[in-house]
């Protein structure tokens, strides 16, 4: 598939990509998703990453625009690379799994996702937000606050108690994926201004100058954005080094 062709298309008259510069193609689900939240966190964290490789960063997501406007803030997301769309059209052109759908509400769907039913893998990643992984890195520094809703009483330095390693610490990724929720939760409306998108995953491409794909994965789980989580932006250094 031509991504390019197909979302240029898309779009219409507003120029979406670069002519002759690698692109790195997020296609996210709902801004609401909590895969949205922590892969953009991921992708804010290794801002360098991509400088370095000269990659022109485009996120594609499901909201409207006071929905993107509130995500890029959160999650530390220039707006310019963001953009936002009022439904699952595009993602339907590129083939994106819907995920669980049924005529139950698409909450009902999210939480048997969350379950694991039809959601191969999210178990697994939701528990090693608990008990840790010593593949993946860190997440939170020493001395940073860590908030939980409209409270800031704990620092980084709180899951040194199991682990003093650079490594990610049990609770570590769970306690990130609680701030996210809290965050998603506290502003429903505005994240989620249509909940019928909510089990739609997305996708990762890399395009290099000429169009052609370096990297593609395509999301089929919750909390399965990346094909190895424990170091979601690897394919970088495996595929431009």
């Amino acid at each position: 598939m031509n991504y390019k062709n197909v979302i240029n298309e898309f779009f219409g008259k507003e120029r979406i990509f670069l002519d002759q510069r690698k692109s790195l193609l997020v296609l996210l689900g709902s801004f609401g998703d909590f895969d949205s939240f922590e892969y953009c966190q991921q992708l804010s964290a290794n801002s360098k990453k991509l400088a370095n490789h000269s990659l022109d960063l485009i996120l594609i997501g499901i909201g409207s625009e006071r929905s993107k406007e509130v995500f890029c803030k959160f999650n530390n997301i220039d707006t310019k690379n963001v953009i936002a769309v009022k439904n699952a059209d595009l993602h339907k052109k590129l083939n994106l799994k819907e995920g669980f759908v049924s005529p139950m509400p698409a909450i009902f769907n999210l939480l048997v996702m969350c379950a694991g039913i039809s959601s191969k893998g999210t178990i697994k990643e939701v528990l090693r937000g608990y008990f840790g992984d010593k593949n993946a890195k860190s997440i939170f520094a020493s001395d940073e606050a860590i908030n939980i809703g409209p409270f800031s009483l704990l620092k980084g330095k709180m899951f040194n108690i199991f682990s003093k390693n650079q490594n990610l610490r049990p609770f570590e990724l769970a306690t990130r994926r609680l701030m996210n929720m809290i965050e998603i939760l506290s502003n429903w409306k505005t994240y989620v201004p249509d909940a019928k998108f909510l089990t739609q995953r997305g996708a990762t491409i890399l395009l290099n100058e000429k169009d052609e794909v370096m990297y593609e994965y395509i999301s089929e789980s919750l909390l399965g954005y990346a094909r190895k989580m424990s170091a979601p932006l690897s394919f970088l250094d495996d595929v431009l080094n």
